[in-house]
C-alpha cells in the first residue's frame, strides 16, 4: 500500500478504519504474530510502564490478552470516533493547534467573560476585612480533629 493510502486512511473521516471494528479484527493472535518484533516493542512502548513487582512486558504476548485490554479496546475506540469526526485531518489538528495558542494567549478572555456573564449573571465585587482562611488543617490523629482557627470559632 502506497504511503498516500496509508496516510488518507489514517485521517479521512470516510475511511473503511471508521467502519470497522478494529478491536475485534485486533483481538486475533496471528494480528499481532504477524508484526515484526521491532513494530511489538514499540508498540508497548506506548503502554504504561509496568508497576515494581509486576512482570516487564513481552512483545511475544498479544497486549490484548493482558490487563491493558480494556484501555487498549476504549483508545481505538476513541481513536475511531476522532476518525469519523475529522479529528485526524491537517486541516483539523491544524485549526486546534492554532485554537490552544489563541486560548494560551488569551485572545478568548473577553469571549469566556461575556459568556460566563451570560449565564451566571455579572460578578459582584466583594469586599473583605482582614485577612481570610481558606485552609483546613487535617492531622490524621482521627476524626473530628479540628484546626486551632476552628477551635477559636474562625472556621476555614
Amino acid at each position: 500500500m502506497a504511503a498516500c493510502q496509508q496516510k488518507r486512511m489514517l485521517t479521512q473521516p470516510s475511511s473503511k478504519l471508521g467502519k470497522l471494528d478494529i478491536a475485534t479484527l485486533l483481538r486475533k493472535e496471528d494480528s499481532w504474530a504477524l508484526l515484526p518484533r521491532e513494530t511489538r516493542e514499540q508498540l508497548y512502548t506506548l503502554l504504561p510502564v509496568p508497576r515494581p513487582g509486576e512482570s516487564a512486558h513481552d512483545p511475544d504476548v498479544h497486549p490484548l490478552r493482558t490487563n491493558y485490554k480494556s484501555y487498549i479496546e476504549e483508545e481505538l475506540r476513541c481513536w475511531q470516533e476522532d476518525l469519523k469526526d475529522g479529528r485526524e485531518a491537517k486541516k483539523w489538528r491544524m485549526e486546534a493547534m492554532q485554537a490552544g495558542k489563541d486560548r494560551e494567549d488569551g485572545k478568548f478572555e473577553k469571549w469566556i467573560e461575556r459568556e460566563r456573564e451570560e449565564y451566571w449573571g455579572p460578578r459582584e465585587k466583594v469586599e473583605v476585612e482582614g485577612p481570610m482562611h481558606f485552609t483546613r488543617e487535617v492531622s490524621g490523629e482521627g476524626e473530628g480533629d479540628v484546626s486551632e482557627d476552628e477551635e477559636d470559632g474562625v472556621e476555614g
